[in-house]
């Protein structure tokens, strides 16, 4: 069965994360990108990344009900850091991120496009380890069509390429389950 849309879409990013952020801060393994918020974190599991949805958007033009839906996702990425050093790691690990998510901003063909929006920083002084945190903020936008198939979610995350972008082309768009094609 396949999984839905903004689940796929946090995966990506975590695995993107996980295969670049060691090179930055040797801390940072898969064990320490969570795909959810509510994670548990002790100050010795920290830097520690978290990958959310905010909320998300669906465009009133172009959108055809029940066809293709146009959608805007605002995805955070948070990055928790704690120390004396808890500053400087949480920018440095911020800047990573983004450099990482421009560098492919379609997440290997998965979305339309990806770019952030905002960085938000919070500290808390309060107890014995200031903790930090950086929150970015992106907004993915891609195109989802429900599909009635057996065995299968009703709604998938569809791909096409400019120029068949939009309403007029939905017979170009394919669903991501399907082997995407060769640039």
């Amino acid at each position: 069965m396949s999984k839905p849309p903004r689940t796929v879409i946090r995966e990506a990013v975590a695995q993107r994360l996980a295969a670049h952020l060691p090179a930055v801060d040797a801390r940072i393994t898969p064990q320490r990108i969570h795909v959810h918020r509510a994670t548990p974190l002790a100050s010795g599991r920290l830097p520690a990344i978290l990958i959310y949805a905010q909320q998300e958007r669906i465009e009133e033009q172009p959108h055809a009900d029940p066809g293709l839906r146009y959608r805007k996702l605002d995805l955070a990425v948070d990055i928790v850091a704690g120390g004396a050093t808890a500053a400087d790691d949480a920018d440095a690990l911020a800047q990573a991120v983004e450099a990482i998510l421009d560098q492919d901003e379609t997440l290997g063909r998965l979305v339309e496009g990806t770019r952030l929006l905002r960085i938000e920083i919070d500290q808390d002084g309060e107890g014995e380890t200031p903790v930090l945190a950086a929150r970015l903020t992106f907004e993915v936008s891609y195109w989802t069509k429900p599909i009635e198939e057996k065995g299968r979610l009703p709604l998938h995350v569809l791909y096409s390429w400019v120029p068949k972008i939009g309403i007029p082309y939905e017979p170009d768009y394919v669903p991501l389950t399907d082997p995407p094609p060769k640039p």
